[in-house]
């Protein structure tokens, strides 16, 4: 009887570890290499699949050599913001593959086709589960799906409506006129001063979004973003670090100050709405500040009786951190190239220049005078183009998807 008892348990042992060999052996080799034969069928080529780390090591390796060296002046980045896909591009094609681990990630550089991904109905490509250290910088619209994206853009639009961006000029225009005015002081001490633009730029856009988005109480809008750029930072820097799931929760130094941070951020997010909440029921404020315009926006949508028309004040908390992380970063990188570009290019500083001076004058620019700066718009927009503020977008395909390929 012992003797029976012992040959099953060395044969449960046995299919137990050729269960287990069988389950790694499929998912590290047999599954991408599956995946790799199904790409190339469909005639679209890539790199060859490399066990556990895929392309990762030479990814690395290639960044870190292109930002080892000073960038040159030219419009040619691609080749230092990510030298890796450029090269894959060069070599394989516009619609590419390379290996992010045991994963297959394609390149679509087709415009048509980015349109398909983009406005797929289906639900079958969404976007990819972000790292939890994102989501302690905010949950709100831009790591949203589905119906409640929809429901929260809803909600959130007509407080960046044109007409509600116009009474927000006089802030741009002091913001900026503080910001010149110190230059001025600056330059005038010696006649001439480097300025890394850089910095300042940061620091007008934090200014500008503690107004526009906080209004009366700028002050205290100006302290949470302070908090945020900190929180912001520390999340940067565990992210350039390898993840393990769950670390994030064992009381480290820096661990601790995330939390507190984020605790403290959406402490005080929650007295100003609360306090800006009881100011509008008895119509007690003219704010037209962007965290206002969005809570009328959500007070009208509490008449419908859906709840999906509004957003309880969790929501409207990450709603509001989010004012400073898609504008601030984005914002002070598009100017501070706008600058460097046009030092490249004098002739279109001088065009430029000579636009302003004609349409504005001595006055401070309107929405009237700001419509006619065709040249300004179109330098804006020209390094928008050519010098975009996020270089990839990604999504994640939940199962087989048909896309139309143009080879």
């Amino acid at each position: 009887m012992e003797n029976l008892m012992f040959h099953a348990s060395i044969f449960s042992l046995i299919v137990l570890l050729s269960y287990c060999f069988l389950r790694v052996f499929y998912t590290i080799w047999w599954k991408p290499k599956l995946l790799e034969k199904s790409l190339k069928r469909q005639g679209i080529k890539g790199t060859p699949y490399k066990p556990f780390i895929g392309d990762m090591k030479e990814y690395i390796k290639q960044i870190t050599e292109a930002w080892s060296k000073p960038i040159n002046l030219s419009h040619q980045i691609a080749r230092r913001v990510d030298p890796f896909t450029r090269n894959v591009v060069q070599q394989y094609g516009k619609i590419s593959f390379f290996w992010v681990g045991k994963t297959p990630r394609l390149i679509i550089m087709d415009p048509e086709l980015i349109k398909e991904v983009l406005s797929n109905k289906e639900g079958h490509i969404q976007k990819p589960k972000l790292n939890p250290l994102i989501l302690i910088l905010t949950r709100g619209l831009t790591t949203l799906e589905g119906e409640k994206w929809a429901a929260h853009r809803r909600i959130i639009n007509p407080a960046f409506h044109l007409e509600q961006l116009k009474g927000m000029i006089p802030i741009f225009l002091s913001s900026s006129a503080m910001l010149i005015e110190k230059w001025k002081k600056t330059v005038s001490c010696g006649g001439t001063f480097e300025i890394d633009i850089w910095p300042e730029f940061q620091e007008l856009t934090g200014d500008i979004i503690s107004r526009a988005a906080f209004g009366s109480n700028y002050d205290e809008g100006k302290k949470i973003l302070k908090l945020q750029k900190e929180l912001q930072k520390l999340v940067i820097e565990a992210m350039q670090t390898l993840y393990i799931p769950g670390f994030r929760f064992i009381p480290t130094k820096k661990n601790r100050r995330r939390k507190n941070l984020d605790k403290k951020i959406t402490s005080m997010l929650r007295a100003l709405i609360e306090r800006m909440e009881n100011k509008m029921k008895p119509r007690e404020t003219n704010d037209h500040n962007l965290l206002s315009l969005l809570l009328q926006s959500n007070d009208r949508g509490k008449g419908i009786d859906a709840k999906s028309n509004y957003m309880n004040m969790e929501e409207i908390i990450e709603e509001s951190k989010l004012f400073y992380l898609a504008g601030h970063e984005t914002t002070s990188s598009w100017l501070t190239w706008t600058m460097v570009v046009l030092a490249m290019h004098p002739n279109w500083q001088q065009k430029a220049r000579k636009e302003v001076q004609q349409i504005c004058g001595d006055k401070d620019p309107d929405i009237e005078a700001i419509r006619h700066l065709k040249t300004v718009t179109m330098i804006l927009y020209e390094v928008l183009r050519s010098a975009f503020t996020k270089s990839q977008a990604y999504k994640l395909t939940l199962q087989s998807s048909k896309l139309t390929l143009r080879m």
